[in-house]
């Protein structure tokens, strides 16, 4: 395996990625020749940068050099050592296309592309995707822990994976009649959480970056894998938009998009044997 940098034009702007290349893409094999060659692009979620957190990407990025896939990631505009103001999620597709591009021209012979993204660079890869549908060579996405925040559905998991719990903790009543915690303060949120998830949960289609990562989705002709952390509030919002929204529900019950938890698993997947999880499920699908 063999990592080098790679510095590449995104609209005037001087962006830096790692490429990892395994060493199948140095020295041919003839036995390989006739399999389709992968390779996979992994798309940073702010405020990351290409190592990831806990060093995730590059274990990522490293797991799959050593099967034969070469792995391409990058700092977006702003973030690392790229150049530019810093984007957020919904304003990098230009980074991401030049990317893909750049990669597609550095690796003519990769038949299969796949793009992996955490948290909103998994939003990220969708948008990109509804506006650019025709990218032929995309044929997998790994969507991990999409960010689909909106006040509803923010106000929904809150009262039920936040408050809820506190209200059946002892800790909290102890702290409450101790004086530690400002009973008017604690029930003044649990209301105003309430009203706002009481707010019919439409997706608009003007300007409302859900709808368009719907779209995105519902374009892609490929394979989707949607992997959810077991402990995340990011995860249970993504859940329960699916539940409360029938476009989603119909678009997620296609054929060609699976969806898996990892039990336990916090957002980032900080503990090792999580992170070894979500590596083994994206190298195993990958390589077959």
């Amino acid at each position: 395996m063999i990592e080098q940098g790679v510095i590449f034009n995104s609209q005037g702007k001087q962006l830096i990625a790692i490429e990892h290349l395994p060493s199948s893409a140095i020295t041919s094999v003839a036995s390989n020749q006739q399999q389709p060659k992968k390779g996979l692009i992994i798309v940073v979620g702010g405020p990351q940068t290409r190592v990831g957190s806990h060093r995730l990407f590059v274990y990522l990025a490293r797991a799959l050099a050593k099967k034969g896939i070469t792995v391409f990631r990058f700092d977006y505009s702003g973030a690392g050592d790229s150049e530019g103001e810093v984007s957020s999620f919904t304003e990098i597709q230009h980074d991401l296309d030049a990317a893909i591009q750049t990669f597609k021209s550095r690796h003519s012979d990769i038949t299969e592309l796949a793009l992996w993204g955490l948290c909103d660079a998994a939003s990220a890869i969708l948008l990109y995707l509804n506006d650019h549908p025709a990218e032929e060579k995309i044929k997998q996405l790994f969507l991990i822990n999409p960010w689909v925040r909106q006040a509803e559905t923010q106000a929904q998991i809150y009262l039920r994976s936040y408050y809820i719990k506190r209200l059946m903790s002892r800790g909290f009543w102890r702290k409450l009649f101790s004086g530690k915690v400002k009973a008017q303060v604690a029930f003044t949120e649990i209301n105003q959480f309430h009203q706002q998830g009481k707010v019919n949960n439409k997706l608009h289609l003007e300007d409302n970056f859900v709808t368009k990562m719907l779209q995105g989705l519902d374009k892609f002709t490929g394979q989707s894998h949607v992997i959810l952390s077991g402990n995340d509030l990011t995860a249970d919002e993504f859940k329960l938009l699916v539940k409360s929204n029938k476009h989603w529900r119909q678009i997620m019950a296609s054929a060609t998009i699976t969806q898996q938890v990892i039990s336990q698993a916090d957002h980032t997947f900080s503990q090792q044997h999580k992170k070894k999880q979500l590596i083994a499920f994206t190298v195993s699908t990958l390589i077959k």
